[in-house]
């Protein structure tokens, strides 16, 4: 029988970010200490991969992996992305900007993180990592814009979710920037073929905010979407961002909403695919 909801332990986890692993595991993290958190599938309780504080990281956010062989990381308002060899677990680069890297996606050799402090989508080299970051300004963006989830189609053009705009935004790698959609307010983003999900939530208030997941069907070279029904669970607990490992969804929940009061078990639980892919 397969398991729905894997724990992290802690005392006041709140997790964030998620990336599939080469090894039938998951990573996943701590907004609130730095810890890295890696999780077999076929485990009900995830390991502590890399403790919080380890090389100066006290928060994580978005995660990716490069080549099957490093896990790359974002630091919230440190501005740090972290890559880190999956079989070693050292440290392979640490780089800084000023901003805060809140979600991260790989083409080839570079990542692209997002900077919710401006329109910025930063990238860095994985090989020359003496390279400094290079910012894509985002065109044509609102006064509240907020880059958040970010994928890529096609491995030519960024998805990138702005929650503060309520829109999805189609991003060439020189920057130039279209509204895909509009009244959609996501967080993470996962990307199936031409389904692209989003963790979003309704409400101007967070302690009071509808948390659901919504996907939008894309057309052809991601030019437009079309918006499906939207899923709901009662296991919801301030979901943050989405995996697929292969078979079902992988939702973090990062109990957000609950302030203080955020308490154990702090879960990623596992729910079907409930669009046709």
């Amino acid at each position: 029988m397969s398991i729905d909801a894997y724990d992290l332990p802690g005392d006041f986890v709140k997790p964030e970010g998620i990336t599939m692993g080469p090894a039938g595991d998951f990573f996943s993290g701590s907004r609130t200490d730095g810890t890295i958190y890696r999780c077999e599938l076929t485990s009900e309780i995830a390991e502590i991969w890399s403790p919080g504080g380890t090389d100066g990281r006290t928060v994580v956010l978005g995660f990716a992996l490069y080549a099957d062989a490093q896990l790359v990381v974002c630091g919230a308002e440190s501005g740090t992305l972290y890559s880190y060899d999956l079989a070693t677990r050292e440290l392979v680069s640490r780089r800084s900007v000023e901003g805060y890297l809140n979600d991260v996606w790989v083409i080839g050799d570079h990542a692209y993180a997002t900077d919710s402090s401006q329109p910025v989508v930063w990238r860095f080299d994985l090989v020359n990592t003496e390279a400094a970051p290079e910012p894509i300004h985002l065109e044509d963006t609102g006064p509240k814009v907020y880059p958040n989830g970010i994928v890529a189609f096609d491995d030519s053009v960024l998805l990138v979710a702005d929650p503060g705009e309520e829109v999805l935004l189609r991003v060439e790698l020189d920057g130039s920037t279209q509204v895909l959609r509009t009244e959609w307010a996501a967080d993470g983003l996962l990307l199936l073929g031409d389904l692209l999900i989003g963790v979003c939530n309704r409400g101007d208030v967070l302690e009071t905010a509808e948390f659901f997941l919504s996907a939008l069907r894309l057309s052809p070279g991601a030019t437009s979407a079309t918006l499906l029904p939207q899923y709901d669970d009662p296991r919801f607990d301030t979901p943050t961002t989405v995996a697929f490992d292969g078979e079902r969804l992988l939702v973090v929940n990062g109990q957000s909403a609950k302030g203080a009061a955020a308490a154990a078990p702090f879960q990623v639980i596992a729910v079907p695919i409930p669009w046709q892919r």
